[in-house]
């Protein structure tokens, strides 16, 4: 029997590797692993940036290389190189020192890649990000209209184009994943160089280019190998905390954009007059299982009778997020937008999100219930996709040993199997 290959231990390797605990080829000037996910790697002589802390607390560890940076740069971090505020139209060749770093093709086949990944998003990837016509048009027009502009937001909307053909043709991935991840890192550069100078007057590159971050960032499972994700719970946990910074950031902002071309975006779900809503209308007709307020009763009456009353008002508080995201789904019927479930992690308080990175029981209780709305998009929407079972799994290897929670967790367990299963 032949010996077992040596294997020596690389002690060099970058800083995103070692925190990560995988090998790093240590290929200049970006690893493997870290040219894989757009994110800077230590060993490039000249790195993007010098990343300040994320302005999103998600606990010590849980911010992952798998999703984009998107606090503001600090002064000289991109080393007089500006990678997106820009309309300059001499902006390329300025750059072309620095993209060319880590850019995954030659300048001339990057030209024609970028030039069917702009034909792809106008012609096919626009129509898949909604249903309802107006958001559509946003998609369409208004975004890559701003694009012209605002070179980050181009790079954004290439980025998104790249990860839609990447699941369209899985024998190509290679191709567009690494272009997903070369246009989202300059993207996310030029985004965190405007908000270093964020104003209200400035807000509409800023959120041009948040929409369709939002976007690039849930189809993580679609971009990894084998569609699995390292850390199902934690990399939801991470989605929740970029969705909500992001939502803090555009804040001031809301008053402006609803007198835009891009209020559909803010009104991009069915809203509900408190008066005229049915507390619980009929599901019959809409994208989730008709006996999800049976299911929700059952949740509330167990957590009354479990969950300690100095946190029950958290738990109570978000239950009823979920019944209001299952009154709009009533409400849209079968043409339910991303926004119905999606405003639910906007809603959580910051305890119940901690409970959740602690994997307290409650709170991944309360989480299996919420992707019963997560798997309902994922028959729709492409980019939602390989999320809900990945994380209902990892739930259910966290309740292993109690009983009284995996009886609970039956019945969402049950109808995300179900539904999924028609997607």
């Amino acid at each position: 029997m032949s010996s077992r290959r040596t294997h020596t231990k690389s002690r060099t390797g970058c800083l995103n590797c070692k925190r990560r605990k995988v090998k790093c080829d240590e290929a200049r000037p970006a690893c493997f692993h870290c040219a894989r996910h757009g994110v800077p790697c230590s060993l490039s002589s000249q790195p993007l940036t010098n990343f300040p802390a994320s302005s999103v607390d998600s606990g010590s560890d849980a911010y992952s290389a798998r999703f984009p940076n998107l606090a503001p740069s600090t002064p000289g971090s991109l080393d007089n190189h500006d990678l997106g505020d820009s309309p300059d139209p001499s902006y390329n060749f300025l750059q072309s020192s620095l993209t060319d770093k880590i850019a995954p093709f030659p300048p001339h086949e990057l030209w024609a890649h970028d030039c069917e990944l702009m034909h792809h998003y106008c012609t096919m990837t626009a129509e898949t990000l909604s249903i309802r016509r107006d958001l559509t048009y946003v998609w369409t027009v208004a975004l890559p209209r701003l694009g012209y502009q605002d070179p980050f937001v181009m790079h954004g909307v290439l980025a998104m184009a790249a990860a839609h053909k990447a699941y369209l043709s899985p024998a190509n991935r290679r191709t567009y994943l690494p272009l997903a991840d070369y246009h989202q890192t300059l993207g996310s550069e030029g985004y965190r160089r405007c908000l270093q100078n964020f104003q209200i007057s400035n807000w509409m590159p800023v959120f041009g280019f948040a929409t369709i971050v939002v976007f690039h960032m849930l189809t993580l499972p679609l971009r990894m190998n084998n569609r699995k994700l390292e850390e199902p719970i934690k990399n939801f946990i991470e989605l929740a905390g970029l969705l909500r910074g992001i939502q803090t950031t555009l804040e001031p902002a809301l008053r402006r954009i609803v007198k835009t071309e891009f209020a559909p975006v803010v009104y991009g779900i069915w809203t509900l007059d408190s008066d005229e809503a049915d507390s619980c209308p009929s599901l019959e007709n809409s994208a989730l299982p008709p006996d999800t307020w049976a299911a929700y009763q059952r949740l509330r009456a167990f957590q009354e009778s479990d969950i300690p009353a100095s946190d029950l008002e958290h738990y109570t508080s978000a239950l009823e997020g979920l019944e209001s995201s299952a009154r709009l789904f009533a409400a849209a019927g079968l043409h339910a937008e991303v926004g119905a479930a999606q405003f639910w992690i906007y809603t959580l308080h910051d305890s119940v999100l901690y409970d959740l990175a602690t994997h307290r029981p409650h709170a991944l209780l309360l989480l299996a219930h919420y992707l019963v709305h997560w798997a309902a998009l994922e028959k729709n929407f492409w980019y939602t996709r390989s999320w809900s079972l990945q994380v209902m799994a990892d739930i259910e290897e966290n309740l292993t040993g109690q009983p009284n929670f995996i009886e609970m967790l039956h019945w969402p367990k049950q109808r995300v199997t179900e539904t999924v299963a028609w997607t």
